[in-house]
C-alpha cells in the first residue's frame, strides 16, 4: 500500500508536462522559488505574513537560516516600533499579520515579540459593540484573519479566552455562512462560494485544528464543520486539479489562490488524520499538478483573482480581473501550499 501511495505521488508530482514550473519541481524546490521572491512590499498585513510565515517554515524544513533572517529582517523596522505594528483604525488583515510574529517570537524566543502578538490578540477579544468579533467584515475571510492569529496566542498563552473566541468565530461563522451542501458563501450579502473566499474558511477551520489542543471544547464541532467543507470541495474539484473562481459554477475560470488553499488544508487533514488518505491523497496529487501550471521559475504567478470584497450578484465574482505575474497574496498562499505538499511527502515517505 505504501508503495503505490508513494508512486502514484511521484508520478503526479513529476511525469505531468505543464505550463509554468518544470514537471519534475519538488514542492520544496517551488518554495525556495516563492520565498526568494515574496512579500515584495511588506507591511502590515495579513499578505506579507503568508510569506514570513512560510520563510520560518522553510528555514525549519530545510536547516537553511537564511529565509528566516530575511523575514525577520523586514519585520524588524515593525517590531522596532517605526511604524507601529499596532495602529488604529484596526482591521482585521491588519491585525492577522501578527500572527507571523507569533511565529517569530517563538523561534527565537522573544517576548517582547511574542507580546505584540497578545496585545493584537487582546484587541481582538475585547467586547464588540453589535457581533461576535470586533472589526469583524463578516465575510469568510474573518474566520482566518482572526483564527491565525487567537489559536496561535491561545496556545502559548493557554488563556482560555482566546480558544472560546475562536471556537464562537468559527461555528458562528459556518452557522451564517455554510450551506447544506457544506460549501462557504462569501458572506450574507454575497451570497455566493466565492473560490478564495472558500479558501480563507478552509485555512481558518485548519489553523484552529493544527493549534488548540485535542481537549480544546469547541474541536468536535470544528472537525465536523472543517469534514463537511473539504468533502463539499473535493465535489467541485475541476478535472485538472484546481477549484474555480465560484466553487461551484462550471463556467467560471480556474483560480490559483482557492487551489493553493485548498490543497493546504486537505494536505495538512491528511498528515494529522482529520482526513483519510484513500479519499483524499489523489486530489491533493492533481492540485499539486494545478499549481505547478501556474507557477514559473522565476515565482511569477497566474490565474490569482484581485482583492475582491463581498459582492451582490453573482457577475460580481464572475467578472473579477485576474493577475498574471508577480502578487505578493498569490505568491504567499501558493508558498504555504508548497510546503505543506512537502510535509505530507515527507510524512508518506516515513509510513
Amino acid at each position: 500500500m505504501r508503495a503505490t501511495v508513494l508512486a502514484t505521488l511521484f508520478v503526479a508530482l513529476g511525469a505531468t508536462e505543464v505550463v509554468g514550473q518544470q514537471p519534475d519541481v519538488r514542492p520544496l524546490e517551488m518554495a525556495r522559488t516563492l520565498a526568494s521572491v515574496y512579500p515584495r512590499t511588506p507591511s502590515m498585513s495579513y499578505i506579507p505574513a503568508l510569506s514570513w510565515r512560510g520563510a520560518f517554515r522553510l528555514s525549519e524544513l530545510t536547516g537553511e537560516d537564511r529565509w528566516a533572517e530575511a523575514a525577520q529582517t523586514e519585520m524588524r523596522p515593525f517590531i522596532e516600533g517605526g511604524p507601529e505594528a499596532i495602529t488604529e483604525p484596526y482591521r482585521l488583515t491588519s491585525l492577522a499579520a501578527l500572527s507571523a510574529f507569533s511565529d517569530l517570537g517563538d523561534l527565537l524566543g522573544d517576548e517582547t515579540i511574542s507580546a505584540l502578538a497578545t496585545r493584537a490578540a487582546n484587541v481582538l477579544s475585547q467586547e464588540p459593540a453589535d457581533d461576535i468579533l470586533p472589526f469583524a467584515t463578516g465575510w469568510t475571510d474573518d474566520m482566518f484573519m482572526a483564527t491565525s492569529l487567537l489559536a496561535r496566542v491561545a496556545a502559548r498563552s493557554g488563556e482560555p479566552r482566546f480558544a472560546q473566541l475562536v471556537e464562537q468565530v468559527l461555528t458562528t461563522y459556518a452557522e451564517r455562512l455554510q450551506r447544506e451542501d457544506g460549501l462557504f458563501v462569501h458572506s450574507v450579502g454575497g451570497p455566493f462560494a466565492w473560490g478564495r473566499g472558500n479558501g480563507f474558511a478552509a485555512l481558518g477551520l485548519a489553523e484552529a485544528l493544527t493549534f488548540l489542543p485535542e481537549t480544546w471544547s469547541g474541536r468536535s464541532r470544528v472537525l465536523d464543520i472543517y469534514r463537511r467543507h473539504m468533502a463539499a470541495l473535493l465535489r467541485h474539484q475541476s478535472e485538472d486539479g484546481s477549484w474555480r473562481q465560484v466553487v461551484d459554477e462550471p463556467g467560471s475560470y480556474r483560480e490559483l489562490t482557492v487551489t493553493a488553499t485548498t490543497l493546504t488544508a486537505i494536505a495538512r487533514g491528511i498528515r494529522n488524520g482529520w482526513l483519510t488518505r484513500r479519499e483524499y491523497l489523489p486530489p491533493v496529487e492533481r492540485a499539486w499538478e494545478a499549481i505547478q501550471a501556474r507557477v514559473r521559475e522565476d515565482g511569477t504567478v497566474r490565474d490569482v483573482c484581485t482583492s475582491t470584497g463581498a459582492g451582490p450578484t453573482l457577475e460580481y465574482y464572475l467578472e473579477r480581473p485576474t493577475v498574471n505575474g508577480p502578487d505578493d497574496r498569490g505568491g504567499g498562499l501558493t508558498l504555504l501550499a508548497a510546503l505543506e505538499m512537502e510535509e505530507l511527502l515527507r510524512y508518506l515517505e516515513n509510513l
